[in-house]
């Protein structure tokens, strides 16, 4: 039986859930304001391109909203028809972008005026696992639409964890992207200090990797730094500095001090101004060269 769901936003990592999706026998009705990223999926019988978000909301009743900006967000927010009060089946918003938390807040009372459910679900992963179908969840709202958003979440993460009130999925996203934009740096470094004493990057990788002082992000961006690849489709610094921003504007909001984090932002930025913009962020290692002169 072919199941069906609604996608508003296909960029990179959108483009990618859809095609997950219509791979695993999900019928997917798509809209984006780019006609070059409708495009793609000309050839898919399955999918079908909406001209409008009206038009969406009119084929599906449980939509998808993966979305660049909090400006994004809140365009498609005023966009979306009116729910009836009185329909059974109310449309489900599944929110899935990276945004700080007022953003996902805003939302939900644009939501609530034009009786729409809404649950705010933001994913951690990257467009490489969501062409696997292996991205994770961290799923907020009220009960009852976070039973009903789970099964569309679980076709395409291998992980859904429910995080309690509307707003939680965003600050356990944005609290973990802390050890994601920490452990790539750190990676880089230990790449770096251990090429300067003499040890080949392949075995610096082979003999940490699976140990105690090991991390995901040490064995995917590692490897890639071993292998020198970082010109990766949707994986440059545009994402990390963006969620560095969302980051430090929640921490200060809640007189929290990251000290840490600090200094893993400013080698960001320093990487983004050696021209490096346009690659995968694990390519800190050529700035973290640069910066030690090897």
């Amino acid at each position: 039986m072919t199941k069906s769901i609604a996608i508003i936003g296909l960029g990179v990592l959108g483009s990618a859930i859809a095609k997950f999706l219509l791979e695993n026998q999900f019928q997917v009705y798509g809209f984006d304001i780019s006609k070059k990223a409708l495009a793609k999926f000309n050839n898919n019988e399955k999918f079908y391109a909406c001209g409008s978000i009206d038009e969406i909301f009119h084929k599906e009743s449980n939509i998808l909203l993966c979305l660049p900006s909090a400006g994004s967000l809140h365009e498609v927010m005023q966009a979306i028809p009116n729910g009836k009060e009185s329909e059974k089946n109310r449309r489900l918003l599944i929110e899935l972008s990276t945004l700080p938390v007022d953003s996902k807040e805003k939302a939900r009372e644009i939501a609530r005026e034009k009786n729409i459910q809404i649950v705010d679900s933001p994913l951690s992963g990257n467009r490489v696992v969501a062409l696997q179908g292996k991205l994770s969840a961290y799923l907020s709202g009220d009960a009852e639409d976070v039973q009903r958003a789970k099964p569309f979440l679980e076709a395409f993460c291998n992980k859904v964890t429910e995080v309690g009130d509307y707003g939680n999925g965003s600050k356990m996203k944005l609290i973990g992207n802390i050890l994601n934009l920490v452990h790539n740096s750190v990676t880089a470094e230990v790449m770096v200090l251990g090429m300067k004493v003499g040890l080949e990057p392949e075995l610096i990788h082979k003999a940490i990797s699976g140990t105690f002082s090991s991390s995901a992000v040490f064995e995917g961006r590692g490897k890639l730094m071993v292998d020198n690849e970082y010109a990766v489709e949707g994986m440059n610094f545009s994402t990390p500095i963006k969620d560095s921003e969302f980051i430090t504007k929640l921490a200060k909001d809640n007189f929290c001090a990251i000290a840490y984090i600090s200094g893993r932002i400013a080698i960001l930025f320093i990487c983004y101004g050696t021209g490096v913009s346009g690659f995968r962020r694990s390519c800190c290692l050529c700035c973290n060269r640069k910066e030690c002169k090897s």
